[in-house]
Parts: structure tokens; C-alpha cells; sequence
């Protein structure tokens, strides 16, 4: 048998399809490119959570009003529990600024980002965070104020 498939110290091989993947040294998300540097303290983060989706809560339809606030204050709760990791606080806010900033684009973003990676621990209260980004996403439409309006026909 040859030696020469086998590895050795002495000689140099390109990679190949056995070779194992490389490690990654940082995953890039949504967090890193979310200025963390100017983050307020978590309180302050969670009142102004707190504000955004209450005033949701008052704007949404009358009998979709109970199961919505039902949901979000899990989510209080969790906060409040601190069974929320840190790395999910800081998404949530930044789901909110991007509400506040009307960013449709972000938030969907920040949203998908909120679910694909913290799915099993926000699994009851994620689906009420997508209400307030289509409510904007619709104001938006009906103002249009939307990124393509030059593809929008003359009404």
C-alpha cells in the first residue's frame, strides 16, 4: 500500500472534499451590526419595550386585544425572570427602535433573526412581535412611503 494518500508532516496537500470544514472564528448576526456600544441600561431597555408594545396593544382590534397582551406579558415575565438571555434582550430592543424609526426592513430582519436563533425559548410570544412590523408595513403602503414607490402605479 503507498504512503502517499496518507498525511504527513513534511508534506503539503491542497484541501480536499475529506478535509474537515473549516472552523469559523465569529458568526456574524444582526447583533454585531447593532451599535451595542450605546445600549441603555436593561431597565431603561425594557420600559421602552414596554411603552412600544402597550401602545400596540391600544391600537389593535378589540378582540384581538386580550390574547395579544396575553402574550406579550409572557414575555414581561420572562424578562422580569431574567430567563431571557442577554443576547435576546438586546434583539427585542432592537426590534422596537426599528418600530420606532418605522425601519420595516430591520425589524423583519431583527424578527427573523429573534425567532431562527432564540425559536425554543420565546416559542409563545414570538408570532405577537410580527403584528406591530405588519401593522407598520401596511400604514407604509397606504401612505407610501415605500423604498419602491417608483415602481407603484399612478393612483
Amino acid at each position: 500500500m503507498s504512503g502517499e494518500n496518507y498525511r504527513s508532516p513534511t508534506k503539503s496537500h491542497e484541501p480536499g472534499w475529506n478535509d474537515p470544514p473549516p472552523k469559523l472564528t465569529s458568526k456574524s448576526s444582526v447583533t454585531a451590526s447593532g451599535g451595542s456600544e450605546n445600549t441603555p441600561s436593561r431597565e431603561e431597555m425594557f420600559r421602552q419595550i414596554q411603552t412600544v408594545f402597550d401602545e400596540y396593544v391600544q391600537r389593535s382590534e378589540e378582540g384581538r386585544r386580550a390574547t395579544v397582551q396575553k402574550r406579550f406579558n409572557l414575555m414581561y415575565q420572562q424578562w422580569t425572570d431574567k430567563k431571557l438571555p442577554e443576547v435576546l434582550e438586546k434583539l427585542i430592543y432592537m426590534l422596537v427602535t426599528a418600530l420606532q424609526e418605522q425601519d420595516v426592513n430591520r425589524a423583519n430582519a431583527v424578527h427573523r433573526t429573534i425567532v431562527c436563533d432564540h425559536g425554543s425559548v420565546c416559542v409563545m410570544w414570538a408570532p405577537v412581535l410580527r403584528h406591530p412590523i405588519m401593522e407598520l408595513q401596511q400604514r407604509g403602503e397606504e401612505t407610501g412611503n415605500d423604498d419602491n414607490s417608483i415602481v407603484q402605479p399612478i393612483q
